[in-house]
């Protein structure tokens, strides 16, 4: 049988030290809460139930003897009841082995039993001992229920388990994706009346200045055409003297355009010229005003085709927002880059197969003029199906082709 008993005091030390001397060491703390105590003034004190599982047989040797003339009377109940609550508690006192008053002897054939110690109690701890009893049980099986649920049968296949994807349907699936993806590289018109003005646009640092070096190395010295290159970064420090370094050393022109008017100025000064290359800034894909500012300075009467650049280490919600945030500019080709510094392609083949805008170009390394080359279906096809392993005989082979 469970004892429980309330304790009202000052703090929780001395309510501990109350519950230690009535009721031992062992005695299970249940609830604490404030209560309002006329003695202590505005402070609350605090009341505290503890509980503890009573012996029975000390319960039984603590009632008199037995006297066979008079009749058993459930000693405990009547004790019980006549005895009134004390004044800090809602128990009555702990039982001493000396009764303060003698209580009517018990047959010695007729023992109390445990119902009888039980209903001795008031029906308020009662009802609290069985609720108690309930919320044990309720918490032991929601614990084996959980246990239940979690736990796999040794040697038994789990119904739920995912099944795994046939390799025959995913090489299907990747291959249509892989030919959904356009491939068309930047070529001279064969009379080059004009020159064909390329703006490279994306989001900062996804190498738009080393881009623009190697596309005028690639047309200064494979197709042998007079290039032009014009830097419109004045955000990044030292940005244009980088470009101005590139155009050094392969001995083409390169100025700065800060204004539109400029751009426009720029353009007429090169018009003999047959590639004109436009290095932008790079800013974020969320700066809406960039965007809007590039596209009123591509809106002359100059024909400025801008090509953006997708860095194959962005995430894919990355690659979505860029797409999405330079489509007022209607890009006309895509530039792959940094493909050297990862080897998951999977998201970079996804949005570039579910555009409309076809690749120009990949990029496979910092190198000027080495890490570039146009982009063709075999190159494309082994780099997102096989992987860049895979795909580096391919680029060999192409370097060789095209070693300049």
């Amino acid at each position: 049988m469970m004892r429980i008993r309330r304790f009202e005091a000052p703090d929780t030390t001395t309510a501990l030290a109350m519950i230690k001397k009535e009721m031992g060491e062992d005695a299970v703390i249940l609830s604490t809460r404030p209560i309002s105590n006329g003695k202590n003034g505005k402070k609350p004190w605090l009341e505290v139930v503890a509980a503890m599982d009573s012996d029975i047989e000390a319960l039984v040797n603590m009632v008199p003897p037995a006297q066979p003339q008079e009749p058993p009377i459930r000693t405990y109940t009547d004790r019980a009841a006549r005895q009134p609550p004390a004044p800090t508690t809602a128990m009555p006192e702990r039982p001493s082995s000396a009764p303060a008053k003698p209580a009517p002897p018990i047959k010695k054939d007729s023992p109390p039993s445990l119902q009888d110690f039980g209903q001795a109690l008031p029906n308020e701890i009662r009802s609290e001992a069985r609720e108690l009893r309930q919320r044990f049980s309720r918490m032991v099986n929601r614990r084996n229920d959980a246990g239940t649920a979690t736990a796999k049968p040794t040697g038994a296949p789990s119904s739920q388990a995912p099944s795994r994807p046939n390799p025959e349907e995913v090489a299907l699936w990747r291959e249509q994706i892989i030919n959904r993806i356009q491939v068309t590289p930047i070529t001279l018109p064969p009379d080059r009346q004009g020159p064909i003005i390329l703006a490279l646009v994306g989001s900062t640092g996804v190498g738009k200045t080393t881009t623009a070096a190697k596309l005028a190395a690639w047309f200064s010295l494979r197709e042998h055409a007079r290039v032009t290159l014009i830097s419109m970064d004045c955000y990044r420090i030292g940005a244009t003297d980088q470009l101005r370094t590139y155009a050094r050393i392969m001995r083409l022109p390169c100025e700065l355009a800060l204004r539109k008017k400029d751009l426009n100025q720029t353009i007429a000064r090169h018009a003999e010229q047959d590639v004109i290359i436009i290095d932008t800034a790079g800013k974020s894909p969320y700066d809406q005003k960039h965007i809007a500012e590039l596209s009123e300075w591509f809106s002359g009467p100059n024909l400025i085709r801008p090509l953006l650049l997708l860095p194959a280490t962005a995430k894919k919600e990355d690659l979505a927002t860029i797409i999405a945030a330079y489509t007022p500019l209607k890009t006309t080709s895509l530039i792959l880059t940094k493909l050297d510094e990862t080897r998951a392609y999977a998201a970079l083949c996804q949005q570039v197969a579910t555009g409309d805008t076809p690749v120009s170009c990949v990029c496979t390394g910092q190198r000027v003029p080495e890490d570039f080359l146009p982009a063709s279906r075999s190159l494309i096809e082994k780099l997102f199906m096989e992987g860049w392993d895979a795909a580096v005989p391919e680029m060999t082979s192409l370097f060789r082709k095209f070693k300049l």
